[in-house]
């Protein structure tokens, strides 16, 4: 059976329909659009709908940044950074759906794991992945997402996470030198204080408080772009910084779910500074965790590739 799916992030919506294929999905009539560029939801989606040249499907799940409500029709949330409701019973009624779901992002991106490609990701530390073991996946965006996956009795449950809310840790002087210069602004500083977006900026102004210089008024794509092209040396290591935070957390949310079935590095700004992770101390933040630092070791641990795979998960959904 074919499904609408849907992916909405604080700043792009994905839409797609999803078919069954070789135990996955295959996406078709894929649209990307701008959140901004709609009042809500209904009618971002509705303007994909009209343009559909096949059979409309008459069911939708629907991936959602932000803390969803389960209600008896399918869920609902409203999305704090746009103001968007999106309700399950609403969904069925404008669309003529027989069922919708509304599922939180990572949750639904969790879903997708065993059922990505290889294609869909590479080794950042190839080491094996225990058999059925639990999974663990968060990516920095407009927040920091987290979600694991573990297998009972035959079947995957997807276990929600707020780990963008912990509180961010230092693993060096310069790090925490970094955080005292954070807190002044925000105290405790958490995790996606610094490991998302608008993050990306916030460690940037860190960077060069730390070096007695005063910040440009940039944006994430500005910090990204002038870090990856080396015109900057501030940003280069605001790069750097924002990649070894994100092995920190990594290894902490391995240890929060017991992940050896591996853990997998998502979200929208991983996959523009990736190239950078070799010169990061990623491998080092991952695994100096005290006593349990050997265990770590044999932690598996994946980059997702750009792609879409939470429209796979959120077509996985729906076998519910």
């Amino acid at each position: 059976m074919t499904r609408i799916v849907a992916d909405i992030g604080g700043t792009n919506a994905r839409f797609a329909v999803a078919h069954p294929h070789q135990g996955g999905y295959r996406l078709e009539a894929i649209q990307v659009v701008n959140c901004a560029m709609f009042d809500d939801f209904y009618s971002a989606l509705g303007q994909w709908v009209e343009g559909l040249d096949q059979p409309r499907p008459t069911q939708a799940c629907i991936a959602v940044a932000g803390p969803v409500e389960k209600t008896p029709e399918g869920g609902r949330v409203t999305m704090t950074n746009l103001g968007w409701e999106i309700r399950a019973e609403e969904l069925c009624q404008r669309f003529s759906l027989e069922r919708a779901l509304v599922v939180n992002d990572f949750a639904a991106l969790a879903l997708s794991l065993p059922r990505l490609q290889e294609e869909d990701k590479w080794a950042l530390r190839d080491v094996p992945a225990q058999p059925n073991g639990p999974m663990v996946v968060l990516g920095p965006g407009t927040g920091l997402g987290v979600a694991a996956l573990v297998h009972d009795g035959g079947n995957y449950r997807v276990v929600p996470g707020e780990g963008g809310h912990a509180n961010l840790s230092a693993g060096s002087e310069r790090e925490l030198e970094l955080l005292r210069i954070l807190a002044r602004d925000q105290m405790p500083v958490y995790n996606e204080y610094v490991l998302s977006g608008s993050g990306l900026v916030n460690l940037y102004r860190a960077v060069c408080a730390l070096h007695g210089r005063t910040a440009e008024a940039l944006t994430p794509p500005d910090v990204s772009s002038r870090g990856l092209d080396g015109s900057d040396l501030l940003c280069r290591e605001t790069l750097v910084d924002f990649l070894n935070f994100l092995g920190s957390a990594a290894g902490d949310a391995a240890l929060y779910y017991v992940a050896r079935g591996g853990v997998f590095l998502g979200g929208g700004v991983l996959p523009r500074i990736e190239s950078l992770l070799p010169e990061s101390e990623f491998e080092q933040r991952f695994t100096t965790k005290g006593r349990l630092s050997s265990w770590l070791k044999g932690v598996r641990v994946d980059v997702l590739k750009a792609g879409y795979p939470a429209l796979v998960g959120a077509a996985a959904w729906l076998e519910s």
